[in-house]
């Protein structure tokens, strides 16, 4: 397969992925994530969903492709014609450390982190690498 019709089929996926989770859904909130992922070389395009006063925001993957500025500018031109919605631009050459240790966050399962640490006596550490579990 030539490679303008691999980037014609790419973006006709992706286009079908968006308009499969643009749903019009009311009272949710949509936006489009964009990241340049230096880790996995690759570009991915995300959709994200958040209810209206609903803590939980879920993503969807609508276009993961290897990291091409030509391919990645034609993906970008085709949905923001296709699309109005907001568009946030991620880097993982920037990613930003946490302020402090996660202590207790009920939202994403970590409740019991404080209380499984005091019992083993070891400190908190976001590693789950660090943890000495006596077997």
């Amino acid at each position: 397969m030539d490679k303008e019709t691999e980037l014609r089929l790419g973006i006709k996926s992706m286009l079908s992925q968006y308009d499969h989770y643009f749903t019009r859904a009311p009272h949710t909130r949509y936006w489009l994530v964009v990241v340049d992922n230096h880790f996995e070389d690759c570009y991915s395009f995300f959709i994200y969903m958040q209810r209206f006063k609903a803590k939980l925001i879920k993503s969807y993957e609508i276009a993961c492709f290897k990291r091409d500025k030509g391919q990645y500018e034609h993906f970008l031109s085709s949905l923001k014609q296709h699309s109005n919605l907001s568009i946030e631009y991620r880097d993982t050459n920037h990613l930003i450390l946490p302020d402090t240790e996660v202590q207790q966050d009920l939202i994403h399962g970590h409740s019991n982190l404080k209380t499984f640490c005091e019992n083993q006596k070891k400190p908190v550490t976001n590693s789950p690498a660090s943890f000495d579990m006596d077997l």
